[in-house]
This record gives C-alpha cells, structure tokens and sequence, in this order.
C-alpha cells in the first residue's frame, strides 16, 4: 500500500509466541500444561518517527513485520527483487558483525521502500534483539552495519497492599511480571509466601533499564521491606570484602542453607501432619511430608546445595529424587513427571531437578517434599535453617548508609501509596 508508513507484507507475517521481553507468571489452575514463554515481540507505530535504525525516512517508506517460521536471508530477500549476486555479496560484509544463519523466526524485521513506484526495497533491517539491530543497504555500493537503540535506567519505587493474589496485586500496581518474580527470589529464604494475609504489604526500591518506553531486561531489586505477621526488610549491597546479595537491616545475609519451598509459586494443598486421611488409600495415616499443588510441568527446585541420593520410581512415591546435603540434611521429592537428574549428581540450590507431574499415589498434579533431620523426617517449614555468612566489620558503614537510604525512599513510597489509597476510597 504505497503512500503509507507501514504497509502489510501479506506472507511474511508471523504472529510471534510471547510477550514484550517479560517473564510471565505461571497459572494456577489444575492440569493445566506448564509452558515457558517466548520473549521476542515488536511494536508497530504509526506513523514512523523522521527516523528509524538511524536512518532519516524523508522519501521512504517502512514495512514492519516478523521473520516467519523457516525464512532464511535469500528467502527474505529474493522475492522483492533483490539478486542473488548482491545477496552474496551482503551476506559477505556482514560477516565480520553478523551471521545471517542467525535469523530466527519471529524476531522483528523492517523494509524500507523508497516513496515511489518501485519495489525493491532500500534497506533490509533484522532485529536481534530489543537493542541490537542490523541494518542492511541494499543499494550500490552496498554496505551492514549494527545499530543500538539507547538503554535508559532509571529507579522506581512501588508499595503494595495485599488485597488477594499477590501475583496479582503487584501486576495491577504497575509492577511487571519479571519484578513479581524477582520479588519471589529475594525473599524464598526469609518469606513463606504461602503464609500472605489480606492487608500484607510489599514496599520496594528497583532499578528498571528500558528501550523506547518498553522494560528491558529483568528488574533489578534494591530494597524491599514485607510488613505482615512479622516485618522482613532486604538489602541489595555488594562491596570488595563481601559475596554481595541481599541483607537484613544488621547486615545478616538472608540467603539461607535451604528454600522455602521447592516451587516458585503454588499452593499448599496439605501440609505435614502425623495424622491425616490418605485420599487415594482411604484411611488415617501419617503425611510426613507437605503437598505444593502446580500445573503438570512446573518446575522443581532442588531446596539447597547436595548430591542426588536416588532417583527413580516406587508404587507410592512415583517418579522421586532424594538429594543429600550434608551430615544433617537430605530432602526428598516426590510425583514427579519428568526426572531431569541421576543418581550421583552435584546439585545447586535452585536448580530444576524435574517437574511437577501425579505419579505414584497422587490424585492430581503436585509435589510431595519431605524433609529429614539427622535421619527423622520433620516439618521444614517448622525450622530454624542456618543463614550465610553476615557482612564483614570493615563493611558495616558502608552498608548502614546505604540501608538508611533505602529504608527512608521505602517509607516516602508507602506513605504516597496510603495517602493515594484514602484519597481513591
């Protein structure tokens, strides 16, 4: 459609499967297939700005779309008139910034069209990623250069208060889906977060790097205070004497030697009881164990560093792995789906070590993670689990400065989101 900005190109349109670079949450309805999304997308905007992928378009026009499924350079470029000659001769400049094998299906690309009769194109734009992009002139004497759209950062402050689904909550006050997850690490040592009450609040401190107005990769949180049952307040502060991560307001680090939970985001259908009726044997017996209910598929994390112990399957416990983490410690987890380890493998604390699945005596899709202590099954969640390593002496006032100025941004922030809050009731 000449005379207009953006035109459709028809066959090349491929609807990518994702959302705008954000990790996105995982739902919690029942058997339903957990599936990670893609993070490729575009923005199309009408009409283009006097330049694009620092080209002025005075005299041109753009056609934006998406690299379909199977489209190679040459399949690109050959139907719009573009030789092969001159396709092998791009393909050779480009070769020292970008192998065009590198196209991938649904990532952004541009036309660019001179504003007359013709139909070959100018320029040939492919977007690698939301900053990255190429830029291919497709006229004599030809040339490939990469262009970068600028990254802005900026820090903002957010206060929540917990009215339902925290998920929710966060998402429906501005948060995006990759800072509710970020959230989640940062406390899943110190945070039950199956343990949220109505009228809980969440306050925090976050750096947010953006291209053209679009969040660009994850969150980074600064502070963060959850004022609930009990206040937990966390630190981010890294120095040349100390680890880095997050620390309470002593400087006591909140990593600790195990997980909350086993999953990032669930629900506990049943927890540790020395007496509870068995749904699939139909009596009263013991469940020493506490019961997440996920998707199928969910992912499973390993609570803390350990060897895998075993790692197969029995009538009752399914699929099931068993990590030992020192003298004291071995975790077990059980209906699993999918077996993602072996039996002698070294495991980090939080790496996926299956998924969520109903094997064994399991009525529906969860996962079953027992706990041992000096060789006695107890409730984790009932623990007092040891903590790493506090930050040095030498570091404390540097620390204090930083804490007390997060700490004096987070009360600004919860005492704008009150006020907003009585002044919209």
């Amino acid at each position: 459609m000449r005379g207009k900005t953006v035109r459709n190109m028809g066959g090349l349109v491929l609807v990518a499967a994702g959302a705008a670079y954000l990790y996105l949450g995982v739902d919690l309805s029942p058997h339903q297939e957990y599936r990670e999304e893609a993070a490729v997308s575009a923005q199309d905007t009408l009409p283009a700005p006097p330049s694009a992928y620092g080209i002025p378009l005075a005299g041109f026009c753009v056609d934006r779309d998406h690299v379909r499924s199977g489209s190679t350079f040459s399949a690109l470029l050959l139907p719009l008139g573009i030789s092969a000659a001159t396709i092998d001769s791009l393909v050779r400049l480009a070769a020292p910034i970008f192998d065009v094998n590198r196209i991938r299906a649904g990532h952004p690309l541009a036309f660019i069209f001179p504003e007359d009769s013709s139909d070959t194109p100018a320029y040939f734009v492919y977007e690698s990623d939301p900053v990255d992009h190429v830029v291919f002139d497709l006229r004599p004497p030809y040339s490939v250069r990469m262009e970068k759209r600028p990254v802005h950062t900026e820090e903002k402050s957010l206060s929540v208060e917990v009215t339902g689904a925290l998920w929710n909550d966060l998402v429906g006050a501005g948060a995006t889906p990759a800072l509710a997850a970020e959230l989640s690490k940062v406390f899943a040592w110190t945070v039950d977060f199956y343990r949220i009450q109505k009228g809980d609040r969440f306050t925090m401190i976050y750096r947010q790097k953006t291209v053209d107005g679009v969040p660009y990769e994850d969150p980074v949180l600064l502070s963060v205070r959850y004022e609930g049952s009990s206040t937990q307040e966390a630190f981010l502060f890294d120095s040349p004497d100390s680890k880095g991560g997050y620390y309470d307001a002593e400087g006591k680090s909140l990593r600790k030697a195990f997980l909350q939970a086993p999953l990032e985001y669930s629900r506990i259908s049943s927890g540790f009881s020395r007496r509870r009726f068995h749904p699939v044997q139909k009596r009263m017996k013991a469940h020493l164990g506490t019961d997440y209910a996920a998707p199928y598929g969910t992912p499973i994390r390993s609570t803390a560093d350990g060897v895998v112990e075993k790692a197969g399957y029995t009538g009752g416990n399914g699929n099931y792995v068993k990590i030992r983490h020192n003298r004291t410690y071995e975790t077990q987890y059980l209906h699993m789906r999918k077996i993602l380890v072996k039996r002698g493998q070294v495991v980090k604390q939080g790496q996926v070590i299956g998924e969520v699945g109903s094997t064994g005596l399991a009525t529906g899709p969860h996962v079953c993670y027992r706990f041992w202590k000096n060789g006695k099954q107890v409730d984790p969640r009932r623990e007092i689990l040891p903590s790493a390593d506090p930050l040095k002496p030498a570091d404390l006032p540097a620390f204090d400065q930083v804490r007390d100025e997060f700490l004096a941004r987070m009360d600004e922030a919860e005492s704008e989101a009150k006020t907003l809050s009585v002044a919209t009731f």
